[in-house]
């Protein structure tokens, strides 16, 4: 391959990435909680303050999770960590899981009967990067660190587990 073939090509190339960067910067900005086609939900908030309310009752946190449109990662722990433990088990025993877009505007009422959004109970928390779990007392309040990131090292599973125990204890007042 000549010099200007290879220079044609890397300006190509710069091209196709500047768009691509455009286009992610474009669906982060939207601040949307639509999901990609297909994949499982999880219950989008409409009142975070009865949703703790009902998993304190049940001796559980409110879990919450942060995420982006398009993200591997969310997917991955949407589907294989907290869509079990919204089907597994007693209904009464379960914790309520619910699901915020990082950056999405769509109003809900939050932890404290607060109106709120995704973005808005993101920089509550400092949440930064998706996906990013929460687990929650009835009064708002962060019951374990926050689980941050995706399942790189196949240990999330380990770490949801000690988290919820974590909270569970503090529930119980132990």
């Amino acid at each position: 391959m000549s010099g200007r073939g290879a220079v044609i090509r890397i300006v190509a190339l710069a091209g196709w990435l500047r768009r691509q960067a455009a286009l992610l910067a474009v669906l982060a900005l939207l601040g949307t909680d639509t999901l990609a086609a297909g994949a499982p939900a999880l219950g989008s908030p409409r009142d975070l303050s009865a949703d703790a309310a009902l998993a304190a009752q049940r001796g559980q946190p409110l879990l919450v999770l942060f995420s982006l449109p398009g993200c591997g990662y969310c997917d991955v722990v949407r589907r294989n960590y907290l869509l079990p433990l919204t089907r597994e088990g007693a209904a009464q025993a379960r914790p309520v899981v619910r699901e915020v877009g990082l950056t999405a505007t769509k109003p809900f009422t939050g932890p404290n009967q607060e109106a709120s959004s995704g973005a808005a109970l993101a920089a509550r928390y400092q949440v930064r990067m998706a996906p990013t779990v929460l687990l929650l007392g009835a009064d708002g309040a962060l019951l374990a660190p926050a689980l941050v990131g995706g399942d790189v090292a196949g240990m999330y599973g380990a770490y949801l587990d000690q988290a919820l125990a974590q909270a569970q204890r503090k529930i119980a007042g132990l």
